[in-house]
């Protein structure tokens, strides 16, 4: 057991330690995001949509919006029609259309978890955090694969409206 430090010493170490990994970490809400235009899509049926109707329905810019429908029409998810009278629909049916398949859309290459890109490489937590905790991610990104496997559009659906 090692000795207690004195609580100077303590907070250095403590500042040391955060300051090395950091901890700014914000939620990632592209995912619910992306199920929140789905889910728009899907209440409006066959009627196409604009960038603009779902931007305002999620309180955001319609850039966003729209980065995000190029993500999931490159999945094959949407449809999108250029033009004066374009706008996006979905590609099939919401009982077609697995959680699991919009998320594979929006993440990119990333993992639910992500380690940072920079840390102080003197920093004993911060050299060894990928592989202590890499693992543990690894684990945490099949569990979730798995539960957005099971559902689909249409089960959203059917707790929303």
């Amino acid at each position: 057991m090692r000795p207690a430090l004195h609580a100077t010493h303590q907070r250095m170490l403590d500042d040391i330690i955060c300051n090395c990994y950091g901890f700014i970490m914000s939620a990632n809400s592209k995912m619910a995001s992306a199920v929140h235009i789905m889910s728009y899509l899907a209440y409006k049926g066959d009627a196409t949509s604009t960038s603009d109707a779902i931007a305002h329905s999620l309180a955001t810019n319609p850039v966003v919006v729209r980065k995000l429908l190029k993500m999931l029409e490159t999945e094959g998810l949407v449809v999108l029609r250029q033009g004066r009278s374009g706008g996006v629909a979905l590609a099939r049916a919401p009982a077609e259309i697995r959680l699991d398949q919009i998320y594979n859309a929006i993440k990119g290459d990333g993992s639910v978890f992500g380690f940072r890109e920079t840390v102080n490489p003197r920093c004993v937590i911060a050299k060894n955090m990928p592989n202590a905790l890499g693992p543990i991610f690894a684990a945490a990104d099949n569990a979730v694969m798995a539960a957005l496997q099971t559902q689909t559009l249409e089960h959203v659906m059917s707790e929303l409206v």
